[in-house]
This record gives C-alpha cells, structure tokens and sequence, in this order.
C-alpha cells in the first residue's frame, strides 16, 4: 500500500490574490514605462528646445557676418543633434568662414556620405572647395547642387547655385564654359525681366555681345522706355562693331532719361563712326584716309608702351614701326584704291597683335578707339 498520500488542494479563493497581484504588477509595469517614455520624450524635447535655441543664436549672429561669435552655439546645436543636417551645415558655414577648413572638411564627408544628391550640401561643399582654392572641386559640386535635390522651391534654389557657378566662371575668366551656363539659364530667364538683365550683361562679359544684343532688344521690345536696356543694347552693338546701331540705341537710353554718364559713350561713337574703314559707303580715298589714321593711332600706341618699358623693343618691332613710319611720310596719293587701304589696315593689324602679344590690351579711356576698332577689324565684322 502506498504510503504517498494524495496532493493537497490549494485553499478555496487563493488563485483570485495570485491574479491579482500578477495584474498589479503588470499595471506598475506598464505606469514605469510610460514614465520612462514620457520622461525620455520631455528630455528630448528639453535637448531638441536647447539645441534649436543655440541654432536660432548662431544662425543669427552668422547672418550678422559674426562668424566666430556663431560658431560656440552652432557647434552647440550640432553636438545636441549630431543627426540635424541644417545645424551641421551651417556650423560648417561657419567653420569656411573663420578659414577652419580642416574641420569643416571632416563634418561635409559625413554629411555627404549621407546624403550624396543633397543639394544643399552640395552647395556648401562647392563654398568650401572654393576656400581650399580647389577650383575644379568647386565646379563639380557646384553642378551636384543645381541638379541635386531640394526639399521645396527647388527651381529657385537650382536657380541660385548656378548663379554662384557663374560668379566662379566670371572671375576665373572662363568664358566657354561661361557661355555655357548662361545658354542653360537663358531657358530659364523667359519674363523674369530682372534676370533677363543680368543675363544680358553676363553675355558681355562673357565675350558673347550678339547673345547680349538679343536679350536686351526682347528686353527693349517689352518696355521701350527702359533706358537701362536701351543702354545695355548701346554696349552690345558697340561690342559687335555695329556702330551706327549702337548709336542709336544710346541716343533712345538718353531721350528716355537723360543721364551724363551716356554722353561719353556717344562722343565715343562719333569718333568711331569717323574713324572705321568698313562701311560699305565709303569712297576708296575716304577709305584710304581713315586707314592712315587707324595706323597712325596703332603706331603711336605702340610706340607708347615701348617707351613705358625701354629695351622691349627687337628688331622685328623696329622693322613694323620704320614700316609704318615710311608709310605715313609718303606723300599722298592723287587716286587711292581700295587695295592701298587694305595694304595700310593689314600693316596696322600686324602693329597691333605685336603690341598684344608684349603688353596686352589696354582698358584705357584714351585707347578705347584704337581697340574697338582694332577688334572689329580682326573679328572681320560686317559693314555697320
């Protein structure tokens, strides 16, 4: 016989005290996470509200030019919240402007490794490769920023990060791929009259008057009492050796609003409208004449410049300008002919490049004349 006797049953009501304990439990449980949680979320949003007020500081005194004011509270900000990209990038704004690249450099590769196709970063980059004197790097992110991507308003931003492209460009006196980038934001342009502008003068200065000319005459065309355009169409024609035309175009910028700072540009185009050989009007004496003046004026410029520097002078420079010294004592001639100017203009071309090739061109008031004309010959332009 068995000496195990059977198992006890547990007293009556005990499992309802067991549950409910669990249930208590559970309850605490449940309140300590949600404690922690909401803990956790008002430690965050005191760490998110530290960091957005450092930002705001430093943001502002960055806009104020106080670049190393901003930094403490935006490296503030950027410690708080490592993952805000807005804080980071503007800390490295900072970093490029106190000329701290190194560590600014470390910040853009994490940021970039990040978000490669960010065109905000990407723009940054560009700045910051510019301040390393890396001109190349600079362009290609450049680039990276006007077709990467922008969280709102992109066009405006695209629009932005190719204008400092150009501003790049145009100090760098890159004018192929200058004129590049203004044919792209050309397509852009259409109605927005205050880009159309700037546009027109970036072709100027681009080497690209005829482009110019275009824009400026739509521009002319839409408000014929815009003496700005008027006068931005003067300079493009005066570029393309369309003298007459540009004539006409400073004359309607100064009935529209009289302005002195027009009448140099006329009195420059009286002397050029008497002194270019090309109109097609022109007598073969008259032709002649103008020809003598034009080498004249490069023989004495020449002349000028070498007397600037002493022992410039080689023998064949002494060779062109006792060329052009026989030529201007001749006595002249009872009938001139179209070949005798040409044999003048060609040897006062000649003079020319040989002043360029030793002392490039001058800017001077004095030899605006001489140069334009000078242009217009070795461009072969058209009759004006």
């Amino acid at each position: 016989m068995s000496t195990t006797g059977p198992v006890a049953a547990l007293p009556a009501g005990t499992g309802r005290p067991v549950l409910g304990l669990i249930a208590v439990i559970a309850l605490v449980i449940a309140g300590l996470t949600a404690l922690d949680r909401f803990l956790a979320k008002v430690e965050n949003e005191e760490v998110q509200g530290s960091a957005q007020r450092s930002y705001e500081t430093g943001r502002r005194l960055l806009g104020q030019g106080l670049a190393a004011k901003a930094l403490d509270p935006l490296r503030q900000a950027h410690a708080l919240e490592r993952d805000n990209s807005g804080y980071t990038l503007d800390l490295i704004g900072a970093l490029i402007a106190l000329g701290k690249t190194g560590e600014a450099d470390t910040l853009m590769d994490d940021i970039l490794a990040a978000r490669p196709n960010d065109g905000e970063a990407n723009l940054v980059a560009a700045r910051l490769m510019l301040k390393e004197d890396k001109l190349d790097d600079a362009e290609a992110y450049y680039h990276r920023a006007v077709y990467g991507s922008w969280p709102a308003d992109s066009e405006a931003h695209q629009r932005a990060a190719r204008l400092e492209l150009i501003k790049l460009l145009v100090d760098e006196n890159a004018r192929q791929q200058l004129q590049g980038e203004l044919i792209v934001l050309e397509s852009e342009a259409d109605g927005d009259m205050k880009l159309q502008k700037q546009l027109a003068h970036l072709f100027l200065v681009a080497d690209a008057p005829a482009r110019a000319a275009a824009v400026y005459r739509e521009l002319t065309d839409r408000n014929p009492a815009d003496s700005e355009a008027w006068a931005g169409l003067g300079e493009a024609e005066l570029e393309e050796g369309q003298y007459r035309a540009a004539q006409s175009a400073f004359l309607r910028a100064s009935n529209n609003r009289p302005d002195s700072a027009l009448q140099p540009r006329l009195q420059l185009l009286t002397q050029l409208t008497e002194l270019d050989p090309t109109p097609r009007r022109l007598t073969s004496m008259e032709k002649y004449n103008r020809s003598l003046r034009i080498l004249g004026l490069a023989k004495s410029d020449f002349e000028a410049q070498l007397a600037s520097k002493p022992g410039m002078a080689n023998p064949d420079v002494v060779q062109l300008l006792k060329e052009a010294s026989d030529e201007l004592a001749k006595d002249p001639p009872r009938g001139a002919t179209n070949e005798m100017a040409e044999h003048e203009l060609d040897l006062a071309e000649r003079i020319w490049k040989a002043r360029l090739a030793m002392f490039g061109a001058s800017t001077s008031t004095e030899e605006e004349p001489l140069r334009l004309c000078m242009e217009k010959l070795l461009q072969g332009s058209p009759a004006a």
